[in-house]
Order: structure tokens, then sequence, then C-alpha cells
């Protein structure tokens, strides 16, 4: 038996139906949202959806504080996602998402990356820090452009430990993972060139990409075979950028020889790699998984990684290995980028040092472990059959498909009239592939308004694919 549309994907089709009638011409302006939901008897997120759908595929177009109006004629029901939509379309798309998904006074988000304070070694930071200015006030009014040797010798310990060959030289550390991508694209292409990107792709990347005026595709899954070959071949990349960390929450973790095979089959197709690992000392099993950079011999790998999953967005510096390309990195940071305050660095080189990171990072992890299994637990039990949620071996992400036919966007605008938030699967592609799916982050305990939110979150899903009209 065939299910019925979504009540948004059949306004949607309605639209269109109408538009082809000739009701309105290109230029003309529709009915207000208001008039619709009266027309249809529709919830206002229904109907907003429904508009986004058509905007999406060309049909209308929105003009701030006038409504929606015609644009030229598309083709093609709405069942699914155009095939291809013009970028500047895929842009907007995505802008809007976020839009949508951004965090509201009064409203809580199930999806932000903070972690809680409870988690956080701020005790530890504190007494460092308090070290730091009894010896002198100076760190206060001081900075680096590169980090110090100290800093970035601390760095070097612990990218070994994951197999990753560097010494104090080759790292250049930075005010974070944006700060770190943009830098490596800078190095690497020039505006126009085409930038692959594994999706699921985190936020921080997509736009970087996109404002440097740089062109992402999407590279196609799994990351092996003949078909990524193929690919390669047609698409010709100038950079790859990769992290492991969302595609494992997404996809499952990567094997070590599949790594390997990445990395050689990119240089065989003289593609330079970036990798972004942000959560890679957050491993939750037994064994720390291995970065791409660990299996490159040859230093084509640019490596990227950050302390603020780790010590919290106060401390989080960020570190890009590369001896093959430090010279020009630091060249370009010296010009472009802000002093790193010495302060900031004294206290993160002594915390790294001592004892006290390591057992941090070992409580950390373990309440982690605990976290991301009651949040998959949870999502388990409040959400429609047939739904999928994984969140790899590292971090606490939680990547949750929902059955086919259900629009997370939508999703969002019915539990945002509840205080909820979350992040849409769409943010994260530059395609409607992922618009069923959705990211939940187990950053805080699941318990109390967050529970709360997560069964409601599910109830509204489960409403949603019994294709009951919103509240």
């Amino acid at each position: 038996m065939t299910s019925r549309p979504p009540l948004y994907l059949a306004l949607a089709n309605e639209l269109i139906h109408t538009l082809r009638a000739g009701r309105y011409r290109p230029g003309d302006q529709l009915p207000s949202v208001r008039e619709l939901c009266q027309t249809h008897c529709m919830s206002l997120a229904t109907v907003t959806h429904a508009l986004h759908r058509l905007e999406d595929a060309g049909w209308i177009e929105a003009r701030p504080r006038r409504g929606f109006f015609v644009r030229a004629a598309a083709t093609g029901p709405l069942s699914q996602p155009p095939p291809a939509a013009p970028a500047l379309q895929l842009e907007d798309r995505r802008r809007r998402l976020m839009a949508l998904a951004a965090s509201r006074e009064g409203q809580l988000s199930l999806s932000h990356l903070a972690l809680a304070p409870s988690l956080l070694p701020l005790a530890a930071l504190r007494r460092e820090m308090a070290a730091c200015l009894r010896t002198g006030v100076d760190a206060l009014g001081s900075g680096s452009v590169f980090g110090s040797q100290t800093l970035r010798e601390q760095f070097a310990a612990r990218l070994d430990r994951r197999g990753v060959r560097a010494n104090a030289e080759d790292l250049v550390l930075t005010q974070g993972d944006g700060e770190s991508l943009q830098l490596c694209l800078g190095l690497l292409a020039r505006p126009g060139d085409r930038v692959a990107v594994a999706s699921p792709g985190s936020l921080r990347m997509l736009e970087v990409v996109t404002a440097l005026g740089l062109l992402p595709v999407e590279l196609p899954m799994p990351l092996a075979g003949d078909a990524l070959t193929a690919w390669l071949a047609r698409e010709r990349p100038t950079v790859c950028v990769i992290d492991l960390g969302l595609l494992a929450a997404a996809a499952g973790p990567m094997h070590d020889a599949d790594k390997q095979a990445l990395v050689t089959l990119l240089k065989v197709h003289g593609v330079a790699i970036i990798e972004l690992d942000l959560m890679g000392e957050l491993h939750r099993g037994a064994e720390q998984g291995r970065p791409l950079k660990s299996f490159d011999a040859e230093d084509g790998v640019i490596y990227c990684t950050s302390l603020a999953c780790v010590t919290g967005p106060g401390f989080s510096l960020g570190c890009v290995a590369s001896g093959r390309h430090r010279l020009r990195l630091r060249a370009a940071r010296s010009v472009h980028g802000e002093l790193i305050p010495l302060l900031t660095d004294r206290v993160l080189a002594s915390f790294l040092a001592g004892p006290a990171f390591d057992a941090h990072l070992r409580r950390l992890r373990s309440r982690l472990r605990q976290q991301v299994a009651a949040w998959i637990r949870a999502a388990r039990q409040h959400f429609p059959p047939g739904t999928r949620v994984s969140a790899g071996d590292a971090g606490y992400v939680l990547w949750v498909e929902l059955p086919a036919g259900l629009d997370t966007s939508a999703l969002l605008a019915q539990v945002q009239a509840d205080g909820y938030g979350f992040v849409p699967g769409g943010v994260f592609s530059l395609s409607g592939r992922f618009d069923h799916c959705l990211r939940l982050t187990a950053a805080h305990p699941l318990e109390g308004v967050r529970a709360a939110g997560l069964r409601r979150l599910g109830e509204a899903a489960c409403r949603m694919l019994a294709g009951a009209s919103p509240a």
C-alpha cells in the first residue's frame, strides 16, 4: 500500500498545479501565508514549509516583508528535491535552514555542541591561570603569531600518540578550527576551484568553503571503490575537506585499510587533503581511531584539530600540522591572523604537560560514553519505528535518520513552538538527501527539560509520520 505524502508536500504540488494552470503569472504575488492557512485549513508551519519547497525548486521567490512572488516556470513535482538546482538556490536554502535552526532566546537546543560546564576542566584551568598570573601579569598584554614553542611541543606530543608524525616546527596554532580551515583553503585553492566535501559535513566547513568563493562538490559515498575513482576523474577537485567524526556518526567508522586507500587514491589524482579532527581525543571505545594524517607518508595531508570540545570555548585554540606547507601557513597567519594570547598559551601548555589533562580526558570519555548511550536509548524509544540512530565511536554527536518522507525542517518548525530546537540534516549538505535527518548532541546529561524535549521531538515525528496536522 502506498502511503500518502506529507501535508506540506501535497500542498506544494497542489500549488504547482495552480501555477501551471496560469492562475498566477511571473511577477504576481501569491496569497499571504495567513490566507493560504485559512484556504487549505493547514497550520502555519505546514504552509510555510510548502512555500519553501516551491522556493527551493525555483517556482517562487521570497521578498522581505512583502511575501512570495512567482518566478519563471519550473518543471516536475516536489516528491523529491530538484536534482540540479542552481548553486545560488542551494546556498539560499542552507542559509534559510541555518536561520531556522539558530538558537533563540528562551529556546533549548538539543543540538548544541558546547559541553555542559560540569564536563569541562574549569577548576584545573583556574588553578593554572592563577599560577601563571602569580609569576607576573605580562601575559595579559602579550601574544604570539604562531603559538609558543612550549605549547606547540605539547600539541606535537599529543599528535604523536595518534600516529601523526609532526614536530613543533611543523605546527601553526590558530584561534580555532574555523581559522585553521580558512588558512588551509586560502593556501591550496583559488576562487572558482572545486572543493570536494564529504557529506554530511560540518556547518563551518561548508560556510568557509563558499565564503572564499570556492565551489563545493559532494563526494560520493562510500569513500572507496570504482565509483569514487570515476567521480574524481570527472569532477577534478583541487582540494578535499574531510571531517571523519561527523561521517562516522552518520555512516559508521572507516576501517584503517579504507583510510589508507583513500589517502592513496586522492594523491594519485593530485587532490590535496584537509582533514578536520575535532573530537578524535574523545573516543568512547577501547581503541582510539587513527586520523587520515597517520597514513600519510609523504606529508600530503594538512591536519587540523582543536581543543574546543575538550577544554571548552574559553580555551579553544586550534592547531594545523603540515611540514610541507608550514612556512606558507606561517606567512599567511602573520598577515591575517590575530595574536594568540600569551595567558591562554601558557595556561594550556602547563595543563597539557601535567597529569591533570589526561585525568580530565579519562573522566570526560567515561561521562560521554554514558550520556551518548542514554541519548541513543531514549531516541530509539521515542522516535518512529524505522528510525536509525548512530553516534560513531568518538565524540558526542548523534545522527538521526528518520523514515523517508519526513522533513526535519518542518519538524523543527513544530517543536520550536514548544521551546525546543535542533539542527536539521539539510544544513549539513548541499543537496536534499539529508532532509529526513537531524543532528542531536549528548553534550549534556539526558535529564529534566532535555529528556522532556527529546520525548516531545519524537512524539512530533510520530505525528508527522502518521500524517496528522500539527496542533
